[in-house]
């Protein structure tokens, strides 16, 4: 590749970053580039420039915004859908992360899994959120959707510009003007009694479901503060195939809370250290039970 064409490839990533990142008006431009260009003038292949791109990203000063190389992003994850089951009368309804590509199935099989507890009468409801590293929010929020109830959840809050809302509208998940997955049928809205479960690894979009329950009507989070990556992340595609995941917004609970790169403590400090057992999950089960 010529030498050329790799100068190209830079500036392009550094126009994406300066352009969209939410920590652009802060960084000065003109030495960032210099020191990427002097970095790459030995790179014969987009790859040689991987380390480069990197340390503009850290001097950016966001964790959140990272660059995904060519092999990761044309390697799909393995798929995951939700899982569930009833502990006494108590719905236990597990949320893992998901891809986007894996979005129609993650849904079908999260609410064929919700109907069934549906049809159980649980009590309450726990929803699992430990472990959920993110990925796209809007198949997690539909197959909660029903637990969630109508009304907006959240905003998206960025630098310039007005903030714009997700929620809940006639039963289906909305992300901004976008309806997601209007095409298939959610359950009614349950009103029920709900605990949220997070940890350390509740990162991104696992961090958007549980701020989406935030400043709900009998709603309690339960675990570990989760990893602190509440904001959003919009993907821009490298002439090679690899992807930058660029910040650019942070992301609001209901109640107008702002949350960003700090950790998000639950309501209920636990931790599953204990060797036998759910301590987190009993924990939460006993609170619901409380209520009965």
């Amino acid at each position: 590749m010529r030498k050329i064409r790799i100068r190209a490839y830079v500036d392009k990533a550094l126009d994406l970053l300066q352009r969209h990142s939410m920590d652009s008006a802060k960084a000065d431009w003109p030495a960032i580039r210099a020191e990427a260009h002097l970095a790459t003038v030995g790179a014969s292949t987009p790859e040689d420039t991987y380390d480069a791109i990197r340390h503009v990203i850290a001097t950016l000063g966001n964790p959140h915004t990272h660059l995904v190389t060519s092999h990761r992003a044309s390697t799909p994850p393995e798929p995951t859908v939700p899982t569930g089951r009833l502990i006494g009368t108590t719905a236990w309804l597990v949320i893992p992360e998901t891809d986007s590509r894996n979005g129609a199935a993650y849904v079908r099989a999260g609410l064929s899994v919700v109907n069934e507890l549906i049809a159980s009468r649980p009590t309450g409801w726990v929803v699992d959120l430990r472990g959920n590293r993110g990925g796209d929010m809007h198949p997690m929020l539909t197959v909660v959707a029903p637990l969630l109830g109508e009304g907006e959840k959240g905003r998206f809050i960025r630098p310039k510009g007005r903030p714009h809302s997700w929620g809940i509208r006639r039963g289906h998940v909305y992300n901004g003007w976008h309806t997601a997955f209007r095409k298939i049928k959610i359950p009614a809205a349950l009103g029920a009694r709900v605990a949220v479960l997070v940890d350390g690894r509740t990162a991104s979009s696992g961090e958007a479901v549980m701020i989406s329950f935030l400043g709900g009507k009998n709603v309690r989070t339960f675990g570990e503060p989760t990893a602190g990556y509440a904001t959003a992340n919009q993907a821009f595609k490298l002439p090679d195939g690899a992807r930058l995941a660029i910040t650019t917004a942070h992301m609001a609970d209901r109640t107008g809370r702002v949350h960003g790169n700090t950790p998000i403590a639950p309501d209920t400090p636990v931790s599953n250290s204990s060797a036998t057992g759910d301590r987190v999950r009993d924990t939460a089960i006993a609170w619901l039970e409380q209520g009965l």
